[in-house]
This record gives structure tokens, C-alpha cells and sequence, in this order.
């Protein structure tokens, strides 16, 4: 399949929204963090990330399949921030590749974090398979802990 990013423009965001909101229903679901959770939130939320941070469209053959929001931690780190597909995309691959277009957009990087679900086995896995090491945890809520994920780069 072909998969490209580009940075994001603002019309793209609603349909990003929709595609965030069907993305992380399930976690919503399990883990009812409703003050944290992508689904709940507004769209001038999602229009400021894309203004103010690194955020990229995720295209399959001319269709907006997802999103990424990439943030800028200065001194060549970087924290991704959440990374999203459509349901009808998941669980066929593209994952891999989507890490690779972005880390190679980051040629300067020396370092990668990020966080996800306690509960999410699946994205341990594929995380530690792309060299991400878990370094920690916190908590969200009562039902909710997040591991915390380190990925040095040898340069």
C-alpha cells in the first residue's frame, strides 16, 4: 500500500477529527478517561495542535487515513504525541511504515518518547519491535496508567 504524510492544513481537520474519534473509542471505553481522551476532543483544540505543533496528515491513494501530532522537545528530541489510523487500516501493516516516513522526517533526531496504554499489548509490541524501550509509567486516571517509551538514535 502506498502511504505518504504531509503536513497538515486546516481543512483537513475535520475529517481528522472524525477519523481520532473512531480511532480511540475503544480506549474511551475501557479505560473512561473522558477528560484525556482524543474522542472527547473539540475541534479548535485539534486546529490549535495543528497550528501550533508538528502535525501530519497520514494519505493512502489520494485519502486521508489518519493523523499525526509530532512535538518538538528542543536539543533533537522529539515526542510523538499521538498517531492514529482508521479503523478499516488498522491491523494490515502500514504501522512500520508510518514510524519510518516519520522519524526519517526527523534526520536530526537523537531521541523519541512517547506513552500508551498500560492494557494496549499490541502497541507494546510494535513499539519495542521499532527499537522504543519502556522507561516508566504514570497514571491518568483510576482505571488508566500510561507506559512512558524511550527510542535512542545512533546517528
Amino acid at each position: 500500500m502506498s502511504i505518504v504524510i504531509k503536513r497538515t492544513i486546516e481543512t483537513e481537520a475535520t475529517i481528522l477529527l472524525e477519523i481520532q474519534k473512531e480511532a480511540f473509542e475503544d480506549d474511551l471505553r475501557m479505560y473512561e478517561d473522558h477528560d484525556t481522551s482524543p474522542v472527547n476532543e473539540p475541534i479548535e483544540r485539534l486546529l490549535r495542535k495543528i497550528e501550533l505543533f508538528i502535525h501530519y496528515t497520514i494519505w493512502h491513494n489520494n485519502v486521508i487515513i489518519g493523523g499525526i501530532d509530532v512535538r518538538d522537545l528542543k536539543d533533537n528530541k522529539y515526542r510523538l504525541n499521538r498517531i492514529f489510523i482508521s479503523k478499516k487500516y488498522q491491523n494490515k501493516g502500514l504501522g512500520s511504515q508510518i514510524m519510518k516516513l516519520v522519524e526519517k522526517d526527523f534526520p536530526s533526531a537523537v531521541e523519541w518518547v512517547l506513552d500508551t496504554p498500560y492494557l494496549n499489548i499490541r502497541n507494546h509490541h510494535f513499539y519495542e519491535k521499532l527499537g522504543y524501550k519502556k522507561v516508566g509509567q504514570h497514571q491518568i486516571n483510576e482505571k488508566l496508567i500510561l507506559f512512558d517509551y524511550t527510542k535512542i538514535v545512533n546517528n
